[in-house]
């Protein structure tokens, strides 16, 4: 359903149906550095196409991600729009022979505004994250080519034509995405919030990828803000927690973290919390622990929390793990499967994770070991820290030869 219910848009301008998409096969469905206006993408020539591949059944390289989680028995994101949108199938029904549609209005619009950001996490990089700019280089770690032109990014060059088509669409928008970067840290994020309060459109459910550092930016108290709306979904991507959490998600402050859950738990009622958490080899044998704790310490509900999988850098996906060191991921899981999830109302929804994580960490053996090695000491040079003194029960990794 999203080609018909929705515009997304990446930190460097390329546009796409989702932000699950497999964006590094140059096959964007339009750039907003050379075209700002969304109206105008919005019946794109390849934006035109993908639904025409839909209608007939025909596979899409973009959409390479959700096809890969769903041979893992994971319930893709793909799926989800199509159980959460069934409401708009008549869009469907009345695509043109061409693959257009003569309505423009967009209920989902997810535009990434920068790669503006507060942390430099290890599983990221300067595409996402004006932190990783400067120690990217200095790392010589290669920036990616044809996306990453400056340390910051925006979406669009031509801002005033950008902005304007974006507020266009605003007024019939139902559910307005905020990701980046960090969009807690966006000055254009607090000046949509602001346009919708101005327009009457209080009633669209705000929603967010966010790391949650921060609730006050600049002039603007966040809650005062989020409770004027009648609904804020908010996804914080956590790895983890404690020193293990701070290690991955540099910047990362865990017990702020905690404070600022129980701050909004207890100031705004609008606000549905949830985890993103991504799923690498630094943080497969704490999963299961986090999940427990944020369940138990009633910091998320039981079918609020969500694992992906990391699959670029490659060197950092669960495949690389040494067999001993999968088994034992593998043992802690059905562990908390036995010893906790089975007394939960509901556990199907993390169950299904669980088996799509352990699926694909056994689908192959990676032999990016030394690869993973040479970074994550590199890193542990330049930012004074020490992976095994972290993660001493993976300490291994760094001695495989």
């Amino acid at each position: 359903m999203a080609p018909w219910i929705q515009l997304h848009a990446q930190t460097n301008g390329k546009v796409a149906p989702c932000c699950m998409s497999a964006m590094n096969l140059g096959n964007e469905l339009g750039d907003l550095k050379d075209d700002p206006n969304l109206g105008n993408v919005w019946n794109s020539d390849a934006m035109k196409q993908l639904r025409k591949n839909m209608l007939c059944g025909k596979k899409s390289s973009i959409c390479k991600n959700c096809y890969d989680y769903e041979k893992m028995g994971k319930f893709s994101e793909r799926m989800q729009y199509n159980k959460d949108h069934k409401s708009y199938y008549s869009r469907v029904k009345a695509t043109l022979p061409d693959g257009s549609l003569t309505e423009l209005s967009v209920p989902l619009i997810d535009i990434r505004f920068s790669n503006k950001c507060n942390y430099k996490c290890r599983i990221c990089d300067s595409e996402y994250s004006t932190q990783w700019y400067e120690e990217q280089i200095k790392l010589g770690k290669p920036l990616k080519s044809g996306i990453v032109i400056s340390k910051e990014m925006k979406v669009a060059d031509n801002k005033i034509e950008f902005w304007n088509s974006y507020t266009r669409l605003l007024s019939g928008v139902k559910r307005l995405h905020f990701a980046g970067g960090e969009p807690l840290f966006m000055d254009e994020h607090y000046k949509a919030l602001e346009h919708l309060i101005a327009i009457g459109r209080t009633d669209v459910t705000l929603s967010y990828n966010t790391n949650f550092s921060i609730l006050r930016y600049k002039q603007h108290n966040l809650i005062d803000l989020w409770n004027k709306f009648t609904k804020v979904d908010v996804w914080a991507s956590l790895d983890g927690m404690g020193e293990q959490g701070d290690y991955q998600r540099k910047g990362q402050n865990w017990k702020k973290i905690e404070e600022n859950i129980r701050l909004v738990q207890k100031e705004c009622t609008t606000v549905l919390f949830g985890v993103n958490v991504t799923v690498s080899i630094f943080n497969i044998l704490h999963v299961p622990a986090f999940y427990r704790y944020m369940v138990e310490n009633k910091f998320v509900q039981p079918g609020r929390m969500n694992l992906y999988l990391l699959f670029e850098p490659s060197y950092m996906n669960i495949t690389n793990l040494p067999l001993p060191i999968k088994q034992k991921a593998i043992a802690q899981f059905e562990e908390l499967d036995k010893n906790y999830l089975s007394n939960l109302t509901d556990a199907s929804k993390i169950r299904n994770h669980i088996k799509a994580v352990i699926t694909y960490m056994m689908s192959s053996q990676g032999n990016e070991q030394k690869e993973f090695q040479h970074w994550v000491s590199a890193i542990d040079a330049l930012r004074e820290e020490n992976f095994g003194s972290v993660f001493p029960e993976l300490k291994e990794l760094m001695a495989i030869s």
